[in-house]
């Protein structure tokens, strides 16, 4: 099963400050400005200064926003946790797999930020963990769980038709990234290399 969930950041709390931390503060221009004032001008209208002749206001911010740079650590911090409440244990070598002991078998997360595979050999463990998830971090949007024998994971094609294998392959991924390049490459385009013939 791998899952994804929606706005992980956002439902993520900063942490609280403590005395002589500083906290962090974000400055909102433009037309934004505009639409936070009409959204809700009781909080934010006594608040809009003028800079260089434009609108703006600044605020505290209350929760992790994708591209600070404590989001992802304060996510991870904050699912490890949760995980643990729930009596996963994590790998010592790789701080995004956790297992615990589920009807008499591990059951297995793997993670990268919202990214999650899980695995047991019980299908209804896994759906007691996917209720799980959807209880914990589906208040803003569902999270969304594929299961099944082929999964799309961090590009990656996870293949698991034949039994006792799996296969994993990138050439979707690639495909896509050589047809976003700017640049059309043909087949018969060749780059130098520094690499002697044997």
């Amino acid at each position: 099963m791998t899952s994804d969930v929606p706005n992980a950041f956002i439902q993520t709390q900063m942490p609280e400050r403590k005395e002589g931390e500083d906290r962090v503060i974000m400055k909102i221009t433009g037309v934004l400005v505009d639409l936070l004032v009409e959204l809700d001008p009781h909080t934010y209208k006594d608040f809009v200064v003028f800079e260089n002749g434009k609108k703006v206001v600044y605020v505290t911010v209350l929760k992790a926003i994708y591209g600070m740079l404590q989001a992802a650590l304060l996510w991870y911090l904050k699912f490890r946790k949760d995980l643990e409440g729930i009596g996963f244990n994590f790998n010592e070598y790789d701080p995004c797999i956790a297992n615990r002991m589920r009807v008499g078998k591990q059951h297995t997360v793997r993670f990268h930020v919202d990214d999650i595979m899980a695995s047991h050999v019980d299908s209804r463990v896994n759906d007691k963990f996917d209720n799980w998830l959807n209880r914990k971090y589906g208040s803003i949007g569902e999270v969304k769980t594929t299961r099944g024998k082929i999964h799309e994971y961090l590009g990656m094609t996870f293949d698991f038709t034949c039994k006792g294998k799996v296969k994993i392959r990138m050439d979707d991924y690639v495909e896509k990234m050589i047809e976003d390049f700017s640049v059309k490459m043909k087949s018969t385009d060749v780059a130098l290399t520094p690499a002697t013939n044997n």
